[in-house]
C-alpha cells in the first residue's frame, strides 16, 4: 500500500531533489531557464517554489519519498501569482536574461487558472526507478479525492503530450492547448470535473 502524507520541512530538500530530476527536460522549466540549465538549477528553482509552499498544506508526499506532489487547495489556487511572483527575485539568480522568460511566462500560466475554485495540480513527480508502480496514480487520487469531495474541479497543465492520455484515464480533458508567448511551449491546460458535472 502507497500511503500519502503531508510533506514536512525536513522532507522539503528531498521533494526539491525528486522535483529537479524529473523536471530538468521539461519544456516548462527548459524554455524560462538557461538552456544549459542543470538538475541542481531546477533543484534550486524547485527549493525556492516548496518554500513559498510550505505554509499551504499544499505539499504530498509518498511515505518513502519515492513520489511527490503538490495540490494547492482553492484559496491558495486563486492566489497562485500573489504566492509565485515574490519567489521571482530568488530565481532570476539561476536565469542567464534576468527572469525576463520566466516573468513572461507564469504571469502568462497564471492567467490560464479557472475564475472558479478548483483544486491545482501544479507539480507531479514520481523517481525513476519507482515509476510504474503506482505512485503517480495515488498522488493524483488523493488530490482528486479532496476536490471532488468538496464538488470542485481539478486542473493542471502539462508541457508534455505524453502526459495528456495518462491525466485522461483520471478523468481530466483539455480546456486548452496554447503556445505559450514569445516562443515558448505548447501547454496542455486540462481539468477534472467532480462526478456530479462530469
Amino acid at each position: 500500500m502507497i500511503e500519502i502524507r503531508p510533506a514536512t520541512e525536513a522532507d522539503l530538500p528531498s521533494v526539491a531533489r525528486l522535483f529537479g530530476a524529473a523536471f530538468v527536460e521539461d519544456a516548462m522549466l527548459r524554455w524560462p531557464l538557461p538552456a544549459d540549465a542543470t538538475v541542481e538549477d531546477v533543484t534550486m528553482n524547485f527549493a525556492i517554489v516548496l518554500d513559498a509552499y510550505s505554509s499551504l498544506d499544499a505539499i504530498w508526499v509518498t511515505s518513502d519519498l519515492a513520489g511527490a506532489a503538490v495540490w494547492l487547495p482553492p484559496a491558495a489556487a486563486e492566489r497562485f501569482l500573489e504566492i509565485e511572483v515574490p519567489t521571482r527575485d530568488l530565481i532570476r539568480p539561476l536565469t542567464d536574461d534576468g527572469g525576463a522568460r520566466y516573468d513572461v511566462f507564469w504571469d502568462w500560466l497564471g492567467g490560464h487558472l479557472p475564475e472558479e475554485p478548483c483544486w491545482f495540480l501544479d507539480i507531479l513527480a514520481v523517481e525513476a526507478a519507482a515509476r510504474g508502480k503506482g505512485y503517480g496514480r495515488r498522488l493524483i487520487e488523493h488530490g482528486l479525492s479532496r476536490a471532488h469531495g468538496e464538488g470542485l474541479p481539478a486542473f493542471l497543465e502539462t508541457s508534455r503530450p505524453e502526459n495528456v492520455p495518462l491525466y485522461e484515464r483520471f478523468g481530466f480533458h483539455v480546456v486548452d492547448a496554447p503556445a505559450a508567448p514569445q516562443g515558448g511551449p505548447t501547454i496542455w491546460f486540462m481539468q477534472a470535473d467532480p462526478p456530479s458535472r462530469a
